[in-house]
């Protein structure tokens, strides 16, 4: 902000400012960033607008500390994590421009934070999670297939159908919103009119028509010279000898222009289906290059960097809107020594793409470990790193400027690679304060005969049991009236007695030194048996040491377990 103020411009920062100053709803792209500026507008200062994304970059990095010290990561780890969302040159430079990035960033990172908080989500969390996934893609086009996304990871983590159906519902209701606005003004149901040009783009990398046999109205659109002699895809949407220019001069984002160049589009994908895939593939792993390819999209590339001077508005159409916003907007400025710190700072401090790609590798690393818990709380933001990376290149084309869009989620992901499980952040070590077993108990199987109907004695297998686990069992023998041998009754799944978990589960020693209710702190000198509140209300209708012996005889083919008041001799 000292060094290039009072922002930077791209060349889609003007229409964003026209979209906000006008209230309208882009044809081109989403809308969701001209509302943040609408909503600060009223400032009338760019200045502000430059203030509040730098403040939400720092939130990025924040939101994914704070996850993954709560994930039970050390702080240096958790640190490293977050530095290359803090400290990389180009996102420090995209924060400083008009641009919908830093938005979108910091929208899918609060739903990620919230959906990978805890396994399992609370109800506020999950709508709150899903209202930001359905604004994240309304801000860039990059977050169209987010909800989806975010819906099928949290059906793999089975975190439970209310909270996945209160992300899908919650993050359809802007969506919702969005497009009744944009039909209201353009007369047709979607959130833009411009994703068959993109694609149209996309697939001009390797389209032969003679494969595609296009009809008569789509030749046209044929480019005769071979792939490789043609532009990257992004000049066939922006350059004056565009093919789809034949349709007309004006604008390309309308259904006139869109829908022929979806259609000529898919059918060359279906035509030449591996050719796609090879483009695809050949950008996204552009993106693990270690240097920057200086000479791909050059011009643009030069957008991204910070430069002395500045780029400068240009003097066609767009300074009545900017006025508008800001009366009295001067051009962007080079303030010595800020922009020279910041010039040399860019050359030396981003993140490489090969670093990048081993992030990435780290973070599934963690995911295929954690296969029995389904690949863990690192499995969203993976996911999300990856479609972020590979979407861009499959449906419009490549750009640097796409990849820190990425960053912020694989280090996420790689970071919960290395977080300890749950159970070991939970269980404390086994000691004398936290024993397996409480002689005099049912716990002890040389007090305790285990008997099936109809069948002799059956001696239980001795297994260990985490600590909590083991001060449960105490807590349900002790009061319950088990602890006494000649007081055993017959226990039967879902039974009710009055001395039976009901009532006596949820304490802890009633009249006893430090008793406590289980669902609160408990005292610092009955740490081993504090026992979470969720795990008393899953586990209240059972008996620990029933339930172990009851699973063991069904496994080896037995019938219900009966306890019978006897002693093994």
């Amino acid at each position: 902000m000292l060094g290039f103020p009072p922002v930077m411009w791209f060349n889609d920062s003007y229409s964003y400012v026209f979209d906000a100053v006008h209230r309208l709803a882009s044809q081109e792209r989403p809308s969701g960033y001209p509302v943040l500026l609408a909503l600060l507008m009223p400032l009338h200062s760019f200045t502000a607008v430059a203030a509040v994304q730098h403040l939400m970059g720092l939130g990025l990095g924040v939101a994914s500390y704070a996850l993954l010290r709560h994930r039970g990561l050390p702080g240096w780890a958790a640190m490293l994590a977050a530095v290359p969302v803090l400290f990389d040159a180009y996102q420090v430079q995209l924060e400083q421009q008009v641009m919908s990035d830093t938005l979108f960033m910091a929208a899918v990172m609060g739903a990620v934070v919230l959906a990978c908080w805890t396994d399992r989500i609370s109800m506020p969390a999950a709508i709150t999670a899903g209202l930001l996934t359905g604004y994240a893609m309304l801000v860039r086009s990059a977050g169209l297939p987010l909800l989806l996304v975010v819906v099928a990871c949290l059906l793999v983590r089975r975190v439970g159908w209310r909270p996945v159906a209160a992300v899908a519902v919650a993050g359809a209701v802007p969506v919702g919103i969005y497009v009744a606005g944009f039909h209201a003004q353009h007369g047709s149901y979607a959130l833009t009119t411009s994703g068959g040009v993109f694609l149209y783009g996309r697939v001009m990398s390797f389209a032969e028509c003679p494969a595609i046999r296009p009809p008569p109205s789509l030749a046209r659109l044929c480019d005769d010279r071979p792939p490789p002699d043609r532009p990257i895809a992004v000049e066939y949407i922006w350059s004056p000898s565009d093919p789809l220019r034949r349709f007309g001069p004006g604008d390309l984002f309308v259904p006139a222009v869109n829908g022929p160049a979806g259609q000529f589009a898919r059918r060359a994908i279906g035509a030449q289906p591996l050719a796609y895939l090879r483009v695809v593939a050949a950008d996204t792993l552009r993106s693990f290059g270690w240097q920057r390819a200086a000479g791909y999209d050059a011009v643009t590339t030069r957008r991204y960097q910070f430069s002395d001077p500045p780029p400068q508005i240009p003097p066609r159409g767009h300074w009545p809107a900017l006025e508008a916003y800001q009366p009295g907007l001067a051009e962007p400025v080079a303030v010595q020594p800020y922009a020279r710190f910041l010039r040399a700072y860019q050359r030396e401090v981003y993140l490489h793409g090969t670093l990048l790609g081993l992030i990435l590798l780290a973070g599934l690393t963690g995911v295929v470990i954690r296969w029995r818990a389904r690949g863990g709380a690192g499995l969203l933001p993976w996911t999300v790193a990856v479609v972020l990376l590979a979407g861009p290149a499959a449906t419009s084309g490549f750009s640097y400027r796409y990849l820190l869009s990425v960053t912020p989620f694989a280090c996420l992901a790689a970071g919960l690679a290395f977080a300890p499980t749950v159970t070991a952040r939970r269980a404390p070590a086994a000691g004398p304060s936290a024993p397996a077993t409480r002689p005099g108990t049912l716990g002890d199987p040389a007090e305790l005969g285990w008997q099936a109907a109809g069948r002799g004695p059956v001696e239980q297998e001795q297994r260990p049991l985490p600590a909590a686990r083991a001060g449960r069992r105490d807590l349900d023998l002790a009061h319950t009236g088990q602890g006494q041998p000649d007081r055993a009754g017959l226990l039967r799944a879902g039974g009710k007695h009055p001395h039976l978990p009901g009532t006596a589960d949820r304490r802890q020693g009633e009249g006893e030194p430090g008793g406590r209710w289980l669902g609160r702190a408990a005292d610092r000198h009955h740490r081993p048996l504090v026992i979470q509140r969720r795990q008393t209300r899953e586990k209240r209708r059972n008996v620990a040491v029933r339930a172990d012996a009851e699973q063991q005889h069904i496994e080896r083919g037995h019938g219900p377990v009966v306890f019978w008041p006897c002693r093994l001799r």
